[in-house]
């Protein structure tokens, strides 16, 4: 974006050495100056309240950021801690969550983002307990938030069980949509021991 001071009005020759001269020269010089300096409040105000930042976190606000090369970049881990209750799982805390199961629960997942675009959730499942004393197995019954449908691959569990194998062994779950929600996909990749 180019800046709109303007200082080519500014009449740099004035005032002329050696003469009387008008007392308008200076009033239109320094009316020049004053909007300029006004122009460059405005414009460097927009800069500080619109762009990135280094040293905080920066929202875009849904603006494209393109051709973009990314190194040693990383994804904020969001901890649900143990879960006794059902429970949302909202796109919106992150791409990468973390979850224990404590009861027989059902996981809603919801928050996602406009039509058009392709929002994720990477779940990772540990269930409550001890080796030594693991407790029942735990069921996860899934849902999607606003009447959306979930749609999973061939290597999905029915039912969805957590047993004593999932307190040291966590299970590993996609989902993602680019419809809002509406048919959300879910991947099971499995337990990782």
């Amino acid at each position: 974006m180019a800046s709109n001071i303007i200082s080519t009005t500014i009449d740099q020759e004035y005032p002329v050495a050696g003469q009387d001269n008008d007392s308008q020269g200076f009033r239109d010089n320094f009316s020049v100056i004053k909007t300029g300096l006004a122009t460059a409040s405005t414009e460097i105000t927009d800069l500080q309240n619109n762009t990135a930042k280094k040293n905080e976190n920066n929202d875009f606000n849904g603006n494209n950021i393109q051709e973009a090369n990314f190194v040693a970049t990383t994804e904020e881990v969001r901890s649900n801690g143990n879960v006794t209750a059902n429970q949302n799982i909202s796109f919106t805390a992150g791409h990468y969550q973390t979850i224990q199961v404590g009861e027989d629960i059902t996981l809603t997942l919801t928050d996602w983002p406009d039509s058009g675009v392709m929002g994720r959730i990477r779940l990772v499942i540990t269930k409550d307990g001890q080796v030594s004393s693991p407790g029942p197995n735990r069921t996860i019954t899934w849902s999607v938030g606003g009447g959306g449908s979930l749609k999973t691959n061939n290597g999905w569990p029915s039912p969805f069980v957590l047993d004593s194998d999932n307190i040291n062994d966590p299970i590993v779950v996609d989902f993602w949509t680019s419809d809002s929600g509406i048919t959300v996909y879910g991947l099971y990749h499995g337990e990782f021991s």
